[in-house]
């Protein structure tokens, strides 16, 4: 067989085996120049990861529902923190995460969530640093791919249950690379790893895709070295068994079968991917960072897997299309909804730096190619770079919950107005208030809404909360907050509704600044809350703070 990866058959029912090339480790640079480059892979890894320390607005619902969980031993059978769904079955598939989030702030506060973090994100970036490696020695391949990539996934280390599914499918990825390359089978791990992430985050579900995609690996390299017929299969044994086994541990959560339809309603809901700015595709979503980094990973995979085409016939098993064609679903899926971004680039990396490295093996002498590949790696490292200026600019470890965290506006003051007035009841306020609204007041306050749209809410009751808010004056339906028992309405201050709630003679305003107005539903102004509600509204100084307490 005319290639360089020598394989040879044990017989007719094995996989093929070959012996790849030892991975050049004396290109372009002395062994001193490798240390360097690999002390600052770690360096700019740990920068990456230690970045972000952004809180987004589903944080305090996460700080909320763990703390209920320790407090009542675990998610009950219905939600106890809203009033318009108060006997819907909530899908807790975070439960654990949230739970882990909750004892670290309450021992360790904005500190103790940063490590934890940091920690987490440790992993997912260690795995994949294994997964490169598995791929080329080279540094000179491996060192800008590596920071690309990382600096890329990073941005998304967020103190949210995601951060578990980064860290996990990098485990699953640098396994299946290590097997598939045929550098070791630990393919028992998986299970056990899925048995954590099924009762840690609902993006299991990456996991059990990535095992799909290497057993189509396995069976392309056995049609490249056997051609069709029954020997297609060789060798997946294992693969089908770990992939088996970990979606039968998947059931072993407290909402037992019932996570899978939870998935599937994930998988294929429209509504967020409409109004969630996280859901939507990443070239309407704004992120422009992120849209450019995953970009030039995406240019620089076609450009070496072109460059591959006729460079060696096979490459670890696979022709270099081959290996481009295993990262399309991935890609297609990063540009379908930015928060797959992650998840794509975790896989597409060590495939970047496989068909790299050969590639730079045979084209070495060529004098144009390594200027391009030097641009390239510039390229690639400049995302991070500016990721260390970020960090220079505020490195204390604090977390940010200013800026945008609530919205354009946000409802620090109403809330503690509320607080301070003993007030409670049922308040309809916007998702993407709800989980705020909810650490500060519950159990006093009830919420209509927050960011469990999925695992809990109706579709047709989310579309109709964000319509209410979010619709021209006009065409919203003012009635309906009074679908519920509603008692309180809190109203954004640039919302387009406001106007029209302010002349329904149904609602009373009790409240009113920059960013929001509060209203007591008027017939039960003095039955569900204090004669405050008829005084002149007592304005508060709390605003929400830059930095989380």
């Amino acid at each position: 067989m005319a290639n360089n990866d020598n394989f040879t058959r044990k017989n007719a029912s094995n996989p093929p085996v070959w012996h790849r090339q030892p991975a050049r480790t004396d290109s372009d640079t002395t062994v001193r120049d490798r240390r360097a480059l690999s002390i600052l892979a770690l360096v700019g890894a740990a920068v990456c990861i230690y970045a972000m320390r952004r809180a987004d607005a589903d944080l305090w619902g996460n700080l909320a529902y763990g703390r209920f969980f320790v407090e009542n031993g675990g998610p009950g059978a219905s939600d106890p923190f809203s009033y318009t769904c108060a006997g819907c079955m909530w899908a807790a598939h975070e439960y654990l995460t949230q739970i882990l989030l909750w004892q670290v702030y309450h021992f360790g506060g904005p500190i103790g969530l940063i490590a934890l973090k940091c920690v987490v994100g440790a992993f997912c970036v260690g795995f994949l640093w294994l997964a490169i490696r598995t791929t080329t020695a080279d540094a000179s391949v491996w060192f800008p791919v590596f920071l690309l990539a990382t600096s890329t996934i990073a941005r998304y280390f967020l103190f949210r249950p995601q951060l578990f599914t980064f860290a996990f499918l990098a485990i699953y990825v640098a396994v299946l690379f290590r097997h598939l390359l045929q550098r070791s089978n630990v393919l028992w791990v998986l299970p056990v790893v899925m048995l954590a992430w099924a009762n840690l985050h609902g993006g299991f579900l990456a996991g059990l895709g990535v095992l799909c995609l290497a057993v189509a690996v396995r069976v392309f390299q056995n049609a490249n070295a056997f051609g069709t017929g029954r020997r297609l299969l060789a060798g997946t044994a294992g693969l089908w068994l770990a992939l088996w086994a970990s979606v039968l541990v998947t059931f072993v959560n407290p909402i037992g079968w019932r996570l899978w339809p939870y998935v599937a309603a994930e998988m294929f809901h429209d509504t967020s991917r409409k109004y969630i700015g996280d859901w939507q595709a990443t070239l309407r979503a704004g992120d422009y960072w992120s849209t450019v980094s995953i970009t030039l990973l995406l240019a620089i995979l076609l450009t070496v897997g072109w460059l591959s085409r006729r460079s060696r016939p096979l490459i670890g098993g696979l022709r270099a299309w081959q290996w481009v064609a295993s990262c399309a679903p991935l890609a297609a899926m990063a540009f379908v909804s930015v928060r797959h971004i992650p998840i794509a680039a975790i896989w597409i990396a060590p495939v970047v730096t496989l068909l790299a490295s050969q590639l730079t093996e045979q084209r070495e002498a060529s004098r144009g190619f390594r200027r391009a590949r030097i641009v390239v790696a510039a390229l690639s490292v400049v995302p991070a770079v500016l990721t260390f200026l970020a960090v220079a600019v505020q490195p204390l470890p604090r977390v940010d919950v200013a800026g945008t965290t609530l919205g354009s506006k946000h409802p620090c003051r109403a809330v503690a107005f509320m607080k301070q007035n003993h007030l409670s009841g049922n308040l309809y306020v916007p998702l993407w208030w709800g989980s705020y609204v909810t650490w500060q007041l519950f159990p006093a306050v009830r919420v209509s809404m927050d960011g469990r749209n999925i695992s809990l809410f109706p579709d047709d009751m989310v579309i109709e909360n964000l319509k209410f808010y979010l619709t021209p004056k006009r065409e919203a339906d003012l009635d309906a907050p009074f679908r519920f028992d509603t008692d309180f309405l809190l109203v954004p201050s640039d919302a387009l509704v406001l106007s029209d709630i302010s002349g329904d003679h149904r609602w009373q305003t009790i409240f009113m600044d920059s960013d929001s107005t509060l209203f007591v539903r008027r017939e039960r102004a003095l039955t569900s809350m204090t004669p405050l509600a008829e005084a002149t509204p007592m304005p508060s100084s709390a605003a929400c703070p830059a930095w989380m307490q």
